[in-house]
């Protein structure tokens, strides 16, 4: 219960007001109705010419209330104040229904926001080692299911408060059926507990079933290419039958479950209701109008008990959900990536330089060793080896994706920490070559959430990436879709559209990581002429593994396991027969 409580409060604590006001109109819907009916008795005796007038404590207090405001107590008078108590009982639960609506809503659209939020700024370490379906599960069913979560929690309150106020009622009309019904309904909410920890296990199997099944559809929708090339489908599609059908019994037990649940409360209220009749009837203090009003109270207060119970089988049933969401949240924040230290701003007018640099994505097999070299302003550097050589570490280290594990990043002398995060990157351009471009047009993918760039900041950017003329040859222009991930655009048209995204913001230093390796002749040579025409304009690090990719660069850093073990303008190497530049280039 306490772990229960706990999670409730972490995912709806900033919510408490609310719910305190959920509970307040849920009190008063059912207090406005239950003093209804208990008005009825009165009224009824009307038609009794005054026998079994009532005697408890609502009734007279109504009566009460009509003296004080000079009101004849009458038939006419009495039924239109019961009449008024439920029109008031009906805005109240209207009222109630909106706030719960706009709670859930408001949950979904915040929580929602505030995850893909702590996602983004996550550390990129931490992102690696996610699963692309789990995180896309987070973001989606586990916050709908905490929202609904949200809104069981008010029908908790709305029920509970409705039995309570209920019982008050009934109380006032007769106390020994009254606690007759109360030793019922406990009866009967021991019976079907274990029906509530049931239903928890099933919460618990049922939320890492999802994320597994999710997971499996990102993996294979993504790969779908790889999957039909390889005549995979039917046996990836037994794979994932076997989840679905794991599901679809998970689904068919939590059904069972809640409607085992249910079942006992009608027969309960009934049998109930039989044996006061038997227990009462005979006493001389017997009223068939207070019999008639308390059956009615206990018929409402089986209802709210049914009502209840089964929110608290459906609230064990999404807290899984909910926890889940509070522990992706607080690894989230623990692993949020530094924004850096508030220094000064980026300013590149000398050299980024390595010093003494090493890193490992696992610490016993490290990376890069003792790494020290520099990057002029304005230079074309091309870093060139085997792959796992640790071409691309050094990318993700200037991107400051990653931190040294020993040594400095610096620029112009000032190290890269000191430089706060977004100043930093917004100064550096870089293309991978797995390139990504969303479903959106082409202008938009060049644009890529930068507001401040202008129709001609990207006119230039594609002229600058050899992109524009094949773009305004297109029906729709910069307005042409590409597709999901670029799909109606050959690779070496994406590559383009990406380096003219990078060159858009007008970078400081412009990384190409393998962007031509997977290129055709003509697609890698438009992107080379691009690079010539920004030499001296710009710095730029290319990372190749073929040396005709960087044969007219300033420098060439050869790599090789994680450390340097040639550098020198191309011609140098080129002269020296036994360098592995040499060799690489005559291979």
């Amino acid at each position: 219960m306490r772990d229960t409580l706990s999670t409730l409060w972490r995912a709806f604590g900033r919510y408490r007001w609310h719910v305190i006001v959920l509970a307040v109109f849920g009190i008063l819907s059912a207090l406005l109705e239950g003093i209804g009916i208990n008005a009825v008795i009165p009224l009824i005796s009307f038609f009794t010419g005054g026998a079994n007038t009532p005697t408890d404590f609502i009734s007279q207090t109504i009566q009460a209330l009509f003296a004080f405001l000079h009101i004849p107590f009458s038939f006419r008078y009495l039924l239109g104040f019961i009449l008024g108590l439920f029109v008031l009982r009906a805005v109240s639960v209207v009222v109630f229904g909106y706030i719960r609506g706009w709670i859930v809503a408001d949950f979904l659209g915040k929580e929602t926001e505030d995850m893909l939020g702590r996602m983004m700024r996550a550390s990129w370490p931490f992102l690696l080692k996610q699963k692309l379906g789990t995180m896309h599960n987070n973001l989606v069913r586990d916050i709908q299911c905490t929202s609904n979560l949200l809104s069981v929690v008010a029908q908790v309150v709305q029920s509970w408060s409705g039995l309570l106020m209920y019982l008050l009622v009934a109380v006032n009309i007769s106390p020994t059926m009254t606690l007759y019904a109360v030793g019922g309904g406990g009866a009967l909410l021991v019976t079907v507990r274990p029906l509530l920890q049931r239903m928890r296990r099933l919460g618990d199997t049922v939320s890492i079933t999802e994320k597994q099944f999710s997971q499996f559809l990102s993996e294979h929708i993504i790969g779908m290419k790889s999957v039909k090339a390889a005549g995979a489908e039917e046996p990836a599609l037994a794979d994932g039958a076997l989840q679905v059908n794991r599901l679809r019994s998970l689904s068919i037990r939590q059904a069972f479950t809640r409607a085992l649940s249910a079942s006992f409360f009608q027969p309960a209220s009934l049998v109930l209701v039989i044996v006061l009749f038997l227990l009462t009837h005979r006493s001389p203090d017997f009223n068939i109008i207070s019999f008639a009003a308390v059956l009615y109270l206990i018929q409402k207060i089986f209802t709210y008990l049914e009502s209840g119970q089964n929110a608290l089988i459906s609230v064990n049933e999404m807290l899984p959900y909910a926890q889940n969401i509070s522990n992706v949240k607080q690894a989230l924040a623990e692993y949020r990536e530094s924004s850096g230290a508030e220094g000064g701003p980026f300013s590149f007018k000398r050299s980024l330089a390595f010093e003494s640099v090493s890193f490992a994505y696992i610490s016993s097999k490290p990376t890069l060793e003792d790494m020290t070299f520099s990057i002029e302003r304005g230079q074309t550097v091309g870093l060139v080896g085997p792959s796992g050589a640790g071409k691309t570490s050094i990318a993700d280290l200037i991107l400051r994706l990653f931190r040294p594990a020993q040594g400095h990043v610096l620029l112009d002398g000032v190290d890269a920490e000191e430089i706060p995060l977004a100043d930093w990157r917004k100064h550096i351009g870089y293309v991978s070559q797995d390139v990504f471009l969303f479903n959106g047009t082409i202008e938009d993918n060049i644009r890529f959430y930068n507001q401040a760039l202008t129709a001609e900041d990207i006119e230039d950017a594609a002229k600058q990436a050899n992109i524009y003329d094949f773009i305004k040859g297109l029906p729709e222009g910069f307005k042409t879709m590409t597709g999901d991930r670029g799909v109606m655009l050959s690779g070496g048209q994406r590559q383009r559209i990406a380096l003219a995204r990078a060159l858009a913001g007008n970078p400081a230093l412009l990384i190409l990581d393998e962007a031509t390796s997977a290129l055709d002749h003509e697609s890698e040579k438009l992107i080379h002429e691009s690079i010539r025409a920004l030499h001296g304009k710009i710095t730029a690090l290319i990372i190749a593994h073929r040396p005709s990719t960087v044969a007219e660069a300033d420098a060439i850093l050869v790599l090789h396991h994680g450390r340097i073990i040639e550098r020198g303008a191309p011609r140098e190497l080129l002269r020296n027969s036994v360098s592995y530049f040499y060799k690489m280039q005559k291979s």
